[in-house]
């Protein structure tokens, strides 16, 4: 057995583990037991859906260096989702669907400005980082004033899953049947594009329509968790590399059911470490800064190892 294949059930046993612990004391009371269920499927939806946000783009724009945390996406999305609460009142039907007009105007922003600067993939990195900061700021803001009608308005800075209710959870599987539905097509095309333009024209593929569905699928899946849970970064970035090294294929057939795994795990694991950890100790910490605290220096490491080798 190879060293990658007992990564993959080292990983799968600690997730079993967690998961029989994690249900298993609360199955007496059934109203914890309901909302614990919920929370941790919340949790593996979400990171399923993050996971493939990350294959979508980094195949797509053929930048390591990509999430919907880095090219602004999720900031913006937030933005939308304070302005349809403020407007509603509280979180209706509507505010997933305005999330998703921010989380695409804020992309679309970003390649256009990554496009004029150079369009390397560091330009795309330095265009997310103008256009996230400035919608951040926007969305400092607005909890502020959204909080008075909607009391976990400031959670959905860091993102949390303590909102996690079945409502949410139904919601939440609109994104998450489209995401994994379209990739099953367009797996085989992105393996193409991530090759040139000319070699998917090849192939049979049109690069231009590839592309654009690829992207608009993951700025609109990805903006729905944020209305639900808030900013979750990194893990879209890092969990299509871990799924890279797991397999030692490039292939994303492979990459991106695992790279899915992989995600939901983390996210799982990091959720899970704020409830049973940091709660006894202080108090729980939302699960989105657990995961920028082990996402962020993964970046840094990233974005020194592409300077290194290909000097953009």
């Amino acid at each position: 057995m190879k060293q990658r294949d007992l990564w993959l059930l080292g990983l799968l046993l600690v997730f079993s583990i967690m998961l029989i612990y994690d249900l298993n004391d609360v199955q007496r009371n059934p109203l914890l037991f309901n909302y614990r269920l919920s929370r941790i499927l919340s949790v593996i939806s979400t990171g399923i859906i993050i996971g493939l946000t990350g294959v979508y783009l980094q195949s797509s724009l053929r930048n390591p260096l990509v999430d919907h945390y880095i090219l602004g996406i999720g900031s913006g999305s937030l933005v939308f989702t304070y302005l349809s609460i403020l407007i509603a009142g509280g979180f209706t039907l509507a505010t997933p669907l305005s999330s998703m007009l921010g989380g695409l105007l804020a992309l679309f922003l970003t390649i256009i400005l990554a496009e004029k600067l150079s369009g390397t993939a560091t330009s795309y990195v330095l265009a997310g980082i103008g256009i996230n900061s400035f919608f951040s700021g926007i969305s400092a803001l607005l909890s502020y004033l959204t909080i008075r009608v909607y009391p976990y308005a400031q959670l959905l800075l860091v993102g949390s899953f303590i909102v996690a209710t079945d409502d949410k959870l139904y919601m939440l599987s609109i994104p998450l049947v489209i995401s994994a539905s379209i990739m099953l097509i367009l797996a085989k095309p992105l393996n193409t594009l991530e090759v040139s333009d000319e070699f998917s024209v090849i192939t049979g593929f049109n690069p231009r329509v590839i592309r654009l569905i690829s992207i608009i699928v993951a700025g609109l899946t990805s903006s729905i968790v944020t209305s639900l849970y808030g900013l979750i970064g990194f893990i879209g970035l890092a969990s299509p590399h871990i799924a890279r090294y797991l397999s030692g294929r490039s292939d994303n057939r492979v990459v991106a059911p695992l790279a899915a795994f992989t995600s939901s795990i983390i996210l799982y694991v990091t959720d899970f470490t704020s409830r049973r950890l940091f709660a006894v100790m202080w108090s729980e910490i939302p699960a989105g800064a657990i995961a920028s605290l082990i996402g962020a220096p993964f970046f840094i490491y990233l974005l020194l190892s592409r300077r290194r080798i290909y000097g953009d």
